[in-house]
């Protein structure tokens, strides 16, 4: 038994719009497969498909409203007391900054309700910079910056995930504390618009900020997402970033293709194991669990 801190997976909102149920259900993950690690720690991503974007902010809302509703019920097994490591730690953010919609009064209120990180775009344009698929050339919008700023102030973890490249490097000299991409590969290993190249890779060494491993095979090798194509990209970041700036980013959830052999949380084992094989148990659990334990406590 091994234990995990996921930066990031999209069953949240998945299961709320198909009303199904956090503790139990058919999706890639649950509260009751959860259970089966030592210590298990989940981000739980509030991701909008374009339906829900032109009211972002109401359907974020709902979202959260649902999520309290479900530690509620299932409060015996899971909480947002990070410091509770009796139960499964459940974390919130937001993937993609539409949720705000140009407005800081409506960030400040996110991060009231709960919201501990924010992805700044999906893969589109919003009030705060291009995504990454927009293939547009230009950095954050004056809001975005300003939006940088007021994370750092309200100790919210910027997300660069999703983000284009530009985007990235004005939140690498606005930021003033280490941010994370916690969903993303490497492009030098796979030559996606969704992964980082080594320069980004080293500017997030540089500022200690932190990486989460995607499984999504599209960002491992565009086919089917190998085991050893995985160890490929935690090597290469790795190598670059440093053993205690690598973690898990799975994307359950919000993947329509699961790697193989690895279809759902359950089957991280897999993962872990060869971890353990290559480097030790010491680096495994690092990956799995410590870095991010410590890196959230910034």
């Amino acid at each position: 038994m091994f234990d995990i801190f996921d930066c990031h997976c999209d069953t949240l909102t998945k299961a709320m719009w198909e009303n199904k149920d956090l503790y139990k259900n058919d999706l890639h993950l649950d509260i009751d497969r959860l259970k089966g690690f030592g210590k298990a720690i989940q981000i739980f991503a509030i991701w909008l498909d374009m339906p829900y974007l032109n009211r972002a902010y109401e359907n974020t809302i709902k979202a959260i409203d649902f999520f309290e509703q479900q530690l509620k019920i299932y409060g015996r097994y899971i909480t947002s007391d990070i410091g509770d490591e009796n139960k499964i730690r459940a974390i919130l953010s937001v993937e993609g900054g539409e949720a705000v919609e140009g407005d800081m009064d409506k960030l400040h209120y996110l991060r009231e309700r709960g919201i501990r990180l924010m992805t700044l775009t999906w893969n589109n344009e919003n009030e705060i910079g291009y995504g990454a698929a927009t293939g547009v050339d230009k950095g954050l919008k004056d809001f975005g910056k300003a939006v940088v700023r007021e994370m750092n102030d309200t100790d919210m973890l910027i997300d660069v995930s999703h983000l284009n490249e530009k985007g990235f490097w004005d939140v690498y000299k606005i930021s003033q504390k280490p941010f994370i991409a916690t969903h993303s590969d490497s492009k030098a290993l796979c030559n996606h618009c969704r992964n980082l190249t080594d320069d980004q890779l080293k500017a997030m060494a540089e500022t200690k900020s932190m990486v989460g491993v995607n499984l999504y095979p599209p960002f491992i090798d565009g086919e089917k997402g190998s085991l050893d194509n995985i160890i490929r990209h935690i090597d290469h970041i790795m190598n670059i970033m440093g053993d205690k700036n690598t973690a898990l980013g799975c994307d359950f959830d919000g993947i329509d293709i699961c790697p193989e052999n690895i279809d759902d949380v359950s089957k991280l084992n897999i993962l872990y194991d060869r971890v353990n094989h290559i480097w030790g148990k010491e680096i495994a659990d690092n990956i799995f669990y410590n870095n991010m334990l410590a890196f959230f406590k910034w």
